[in-house]
């Protein structure tokens, strides 16, 4: 179990870090786009498309990688007054009650629009540029497929706390 959750850690770590190298894509793609509105006075056909695209793709990615430092948002106001072992216990009931049966259901309906995106050659019809989409929805069932890994190594490790609480 212990390589298991280190190798889901060392993954969400991977993808956690390579699409923080994206805002660097985006930062280019926005700048290109002012500077040509500014000086042009004509912006970009594919510039709007492309950044929602890199935008999405770190906000999705980078989800479990969040997750795996516990950053994100939540209401700690019943959840700090557990001991750690009453706080995994928690975590545990959280994880089975609602993530896992949430992140399922979204999984299934992302890859099921994945899959007739692809079959129909899905394109953008948001600009004039209409690049290709079927790619980048792709990236939807990535996220929660990473999502629910991490969930696996944070319901090992609260299990794991409240077995190891429980023999002392």
């Amino acid at each position: 179990m212990r390589l298991l959750v280190e190798w889901v850690d060392s993954l969400n770590e991977l993808f956690g870090k390579a699409v923080s190298w994206l805002f660097l894509a985006l930062v280019a793609s926005v700048s290109v786009d002012l500077l040509m509105r500014y000086f042009i006075g004509q912006g970009t056909d594919w510039a709007f498309d492309i950044n929602y695209m890199i935008y999405g793709t770190q906000f999705m990615l980078a989800g479990a990688y969040t997750m795996k430092y516990n950053a994100h948002v939540r209401v700690d106001v019943i959840y700090n007054k557990f001991s750690p072992r009453g706080r995994a216990v928690l975590e545990a009931i959280f994880l089975l009650v609602i993530f896992f049966p949430l992140c399922g259901f979204l999984l299934f309906s992302c890859w099921s629009d994945f899959v007739q995106a692809v079959g129909a050659r899905e394109i953008s019809i948001v600009s004039a540029w209409h690049p290709p989409v079927y790619h980048y929805k792709a990236v939807m069932p990535l996220a929660f497929v990473l999502l629910i890994l991490q969930g696996v190594a944070i319901f090992i490790r609260s299990l794991y706390t409240v077995a190891k609480r429980s023999e002392k």
